[in-house]
């Protein structure tokens, strides 16, 4: 009996000791379903979702040097799937971002960067970047807080063969620096507003597209016929 127990106690420690099962989550936009794993959202927090924008309000991403102390660095990166539904394609993502800053004292500074990334589920090697760049520099000193902002955003319709069509993976890395080279000095810097917003199109009608055939081979019987009346030579155009 005391076996059994002891093997019991043993298998129950092992189960506990397992890790939670991660939840995937879908959240649906207009026209896009954003998919995550919510297990992994660290420093972002929890979205919401409003049309096609996906956005998180963060409470805890922030960076601070103080005193002379030097650099700071904090990061935080998040990857997100997104579908787009029945009838609609991809033309492009764009993120925006915003918090605030204080700069107490000479030689302090702050910035946010970071990365957005977009690459295609059905060729995962052909991918597309661009940097977070903010809007207006981040240099004003003393109280009150600041306001900041920083942009990012990928054209997708150049490369229709492979983002066109769903899924794609995003991913956002973001960062956040402060820093500080004197004694009695603060560099403070925190995000506040993530939002992720997915462009769409729709899918041109089958109509559409017999439209245009049927008007590409009428321009291509005309084209044959000034050929012919002009024995066979090619007739520039405006000829």
């Amino acid at each position: 009996m005391f076996k059994y127990s002891a093997l019991l106690a043993s298998l129950l420690g092992l189960f506990t000791a397992l890790p939670a099962q991660a939840a995937v989550v879908t959240l649906s936009g207009s026209t896009v379903d954003y998919t995550f794993n919510d297990s992994l959202l660290g420093l972002f927090g929890t979205p919401s979702i409003t049309g096609n924008t996906l956005y998180f309000t963060p409470t805890t991403f922030s960076a601070q040097s103080s005193n002379g102390m030097g650099f700071t660095l904090t990061n935080s990166t998040l990857n997100i799937q997104v579908s787009a539904k029945p009838g609609y394609v991809f033309n492009g993502v764009g993120l925006k971002e915003h918090g605030d800053y204080l700069l107490l004292g000479g030689k302090t500074h702050v910035y946010v960067t970071g990365q957005l990334r977009v690459f295609s589920q059905s060729h995962p090697l052909a991918y597309l970047t661009d940097s977070i760049t903010p809007t207006s520099p981040m240099n004003i000193k003393g109280y009150p807080t600041h306001n900041w902002n920083a942009v990012a955003g990928i054209n997708l319709t150049e490369y229709p063969s492979y983002f066109s069509n769903s899924p794609i993976n995003v991913t956002i890395e973001n960062l956040l620096t402060a820093n500080t080279l004197k004694d009695g000095t603060l560099a403070f810097i925190e995000k506040k507003f993530v939002g992720l917003d997915v462009v769409t199109a729709p899918v041109p009608e089958v109509n559409d597209w017999l439209l245009m055939l049927v008007g590409l081979g009428l321009v291509g019987l005309q084209m044959r016929r000034r050929t012919r009346a002009d024995g066979g030579k090619h007739v520039q155009p405006g000829a």
